[in-house]
């Protein structure tokens, strides 16, 4: 299921090749390369070719920016940056912003369209006399491989075409760099065919010494690049191997590339002792804004809107463009899934004892649909809920319910109060419920304001739609929830049919509302919430084109810590170490050590911008009540970002935009991150069976086979879905260990009792990791249930 051997390997470091060698054979390592899949996937596409060179349209640009300084009273500095995309500083050394771009989209210094991200600290090697090409296979003799540098859109390299056959070429740069992005224009004269879909991408000093960085799948971008972005690594030679490619009723089995270009990095972001790694990229063919895990498959699935590259609201069609990543092949589908009538963006999830995705409202407002682990997606018969909503707050209950409130983005700005779905109501009738006394007034955070400090009194400050947005929701005892933020005001719903009700629960001390700040239930058994950052509002400007107009107030470094005890009764709240960074739109992660990990976000929040990007992550140990800083990456990981805990105990960060008109933050890939634990170099320890799923009943006792003696410390970590920092789901358990001594056949037994409520151990899919020394196996997969 699970390719952990993927993602353990060394960071490169290898020594450079001696400079009098002139000659490294390019074809010695790669004459047997002869891979092959039967992958097959349609990538929709809105893109066409866009390249010029005109010396006129750039004077057009500045001419225009300067009148527009003169007659509005704007800085031409601002004007001219969106010309020439000038990089401004922001956030420190590891940090970098450009300032927006709204349509038409940007473009770099040789006039090349970008439809998405580039790489964030990095610049292009203009350079290319010194390079040299080899490539598998060529068409004709006027297909050569060279014809991805020569600056001609009208040459390209073609392959031969060999249906099923892999396709590569080898760049050797003439001398090294420390390389950060591979990206490549597909051709546009075979009518939309030869576009490399399912590839990898290669690094290093030598051919023989090729360390592998990026892989997965890019979407049908003719004309316009696609982009293998990574963390910056030394080297010379650089390797793409396509698998299978873009193709049409009359032309498969090539590939045929426009151009190649090699951006590199000077002066990366430098690893912290204890603090990880950043290894490779999945590039996916869509922006991934909400993201799960199938705990059968153990595949990754990610959603964006109606189209790879943007979203709507409340308009057709309604439909919802997916991916799937396979961990253990790197490959990527795509599927446009439209059986459901449901733009799945910027909905509720949550997932139910059976590991089924419900999704809620969102750009269709007024529908749900269910993703299913056997049969894939559902359209109930009564597909509708009580109120149209998104942004909503949703959770799996104890009772086998499930509760959401709030939601204004979509479906109108009236309070969204309070509601539930009912499984044991017949299915051809609606079996959500509202519930007006769990009104949406409890929730609400304080109307968006002005900073005072910006002088502004613009009555556009003031925002009252706001005030709702994806509440934090716990599930606990007695089919109660937990409601933990983001407003200030915190509050308990008690759920029971017919006498619902709610009971405040207080504040959280001295912070202020925190909206897409991180919320998690790092110990489920002690009851224990951590809150992180998060801000007062939704966005940071007043008008993101004019800032002059003034500002609202930044993200916040608070943390506090929460502690539930009997439902109804007080919390126990205390203010916890503040983080290092200031941070909204972060999202956080439970390690199995029990540790929290959050990682990306912005000190000033606003919605498809990576200015302000915090590219430092770091991480919490309950234990010590202290942060430190992980290592840095390098790509911007701010709105609709999302992170998740994989089975082999490393973290996948990803997304990020989803927006045509400003696709300049677009970020159509992940990163994996390797904690501390899997970089010390200690043992790592092995579950037996770790590939079945084994059923507990809550209240009993779980049984664990290992091959070596472990600690008696062990970790149980929910399945769930996250989408706009927010995962309601999930929630760690700490599982104190029996050693019940030699297994059958060796290793060794131990037990653990879990809990009997299932508002602690709320039933479902949960990943088991034991550990030796901290150092966590790959997780087996069980499912608990009443």
């Amino acid at each position: 299921m699970f390719n952990f051997r993927r993602f353990s390997h060394e960071a490169v470091a290898v020594p450079e090749p001696d400079a009098s060698s002139e000659s490294v054979n390019l074809l010695a390592s790669v004459s047997q390369d002869v891979e092959k899949t039967g992958l097959f996937l349609h990538v929709p596409s809105q893109a066409a070719t866009r390249k010029s060179k005109t010396l006129p349209l750039v004077k057009f640009l500045l001419l225009t920016a300067f009148a527009s300084a003169v007659f509005f009273g704007h800085p031409i500095a601002r004007f001219a940056a969106r010309a020439y995309n000038t990089i401004l500083h922001c956030g420190g050394p590891n940090s970098r912003a450009l300032i927006p771009v709204i349509h038409p989209a940007p473009v770099d210094s040789n006039q090349t369209f970008f439809p998405a991200a580039e790489p964030w600290l990095a610049k292009k090697i203009t350079d290319r006399k010194l390079w040299k090409l080899v490539c598998s296979s060529t068409g004709t003799d006027k297909d050569g491989c060279n014809n991805v540098v020569d600056d001609n859109p009208k040459t390209d390299w073609k392959s031969a075409t060999s249906p099923g056959s892999t396709h590569w070429i080898i760049i050797d740069l003439g001398e090294k760099y420390d390389v950060h992005s591979l990206q490549v224009v597909s051709s546009t004269k075979y009518r939309r065919a030869g576009g490399p879909r399912n590839h990898k991408v290669e690094v290093g000093l030598t051919p023989g010494d090729m360390h592998v960085v990026a892989y997965g799948a890019w979407r049908d971008l003719g004309g316009e690049f696609e982009a293998a972005i990574f963390e910056p690594r030394p080297a010379r030679y650089i390797k793409l191997t396509v698998f299978d490619t873009h193709e049409n009723a009359n032309n498969k089995g090539f590939v045929a590339i426009n151009e190649v270009n090699v951006w590199k990095m000077d002066g990366a972001p430098k690893p912290i002792p204890g603090g990880g790694r950043w290894t490779d990229t999945v590039n996916f063919p869509l922006v991934p804004v909400t993201a799960w895990l199938n705990p059968k498959t153990g595949k990754l699935v990610t959603v964006s809107s109606s189209s790879p590259s943007g979203f709507d609201k409340d308009q057709s069609p309604t439909q919802t463009i997916l991916s799937e990543w396979d961990p253990a092949t790197l490959r990527a589908t795509e599927e446009v899934v439209a059986k459901t009538d449901h733009n799945v963006f910027c909905p509720g999830t949550s997932m139910d004892e059976n590991g089924q995705i419900f999704f809620t409202g969102g750009s269709s407002s007024k529908i749900y649909s269910i993703y299913n682990l056997k049969d894939g997606w559902i359209k109930p018969q009564n597909n509708t809920i009580a109120q149209p909503r998104g942004y909503q707050g949703q959770t799996y209950l104890s009772d086998g319910r499930t509760f959401m409130i709030g939601g204004t983005w979509s479906g109108g700005d009236e309070d969204k109060h309070g509601e539930i779905y009912d499984p044991s109501i017949n299915p051809s009738k609606q079996q959500w419920t509202s519930l007006p006394d769990i009104s949406a007034k409890y929730i609400k955070m304080n109307e968006s304001r002005c900073d005072p400090a910006s002088g502004s009194t613009d009555i556009e400050c003031v925002k009252k739609e706001w005030q709702q947005h994806h509440p934090w929701l716990f599930a606990w005892k007695d089919g109660t929830v937990f409601h933990a933020g983001p407003s200030r005001q915190m509050n308990w719903f008690f759920l029971t049919k017919g006498s619902e009700k709610v009971v405040g629960a207080k504040s959280r001390l001295n912070d202020d509302d925190a909206v897409c700040g991180a919320a998690v239930m790092y110990d489920a058994a002690a009851g224990s919430i951590l809150t992180a950052g998060g801000a007062p509002n939704y966005h940071y400007w007043v008008k993101e084109d004019n800032r002059r107009r003034g500002h609202r107030f930044p993200a916040t470094k608070n943390v506090h810590g929460i502690t539930l005890g009997a439902p109804g009764h007080p919390v126990k709240t205390v203010k916890l170490a503040s983080m290092n960074h200031a941070r909204i739109f972060g999202n956080a992660v439970i390690l199995p050590t029990g540790e929290i990990f959050i990682a990306g976000g912005q000190t000033k929040g606003e919605g498809f911008l990576d200015e302000e990007c915090v590219l430092t992550p770091e991480i919490y140990n309950p234990v010590k009540g202290a942060w430190r800083e992980a290592t840095p990456n390098s790509i911007p990981r701010t709105y609709h970002s999302w992170a998740l805990l994989l089975p082999d105990a490393t973290v996948l960060v990803g997304g990020g935009g989803l927006d045509s008109g400003r696709d300049r933050t677009n970020h159509y890939d992940a990163q994996v991150y390797q904690p501390w634990y899997l970089v010390n170099g200690g043992e790592r320890p092995t579950i037996v069976g770790q590939k079945v799923i084994d059923e507990y009943k809550l209240g009993t006792k779980i049984s664990i086979h290992t091959e070596k003696e472990v600690d008696l410390d062990a970790s149980l970590i929910r399945y769930s879905a996250v989408t706009h920092s927010l995962n309601n789901d999930l929630r760690r358990i700490h599982l104190k260990l029996e050693a019940k001594g030699k297994g059958p056949g060796g290793g060794f037994l131990y037990a653990a009792d879990i809990p009997g409520d299932p508002g602690v151990a709320l039933p479902g899919y949960w990943m088991l990791f034991v550990l030796k020394g901290n150092v966590p196996s790959v997780a087996k997969t069980v499912r608990l249930h009443k």
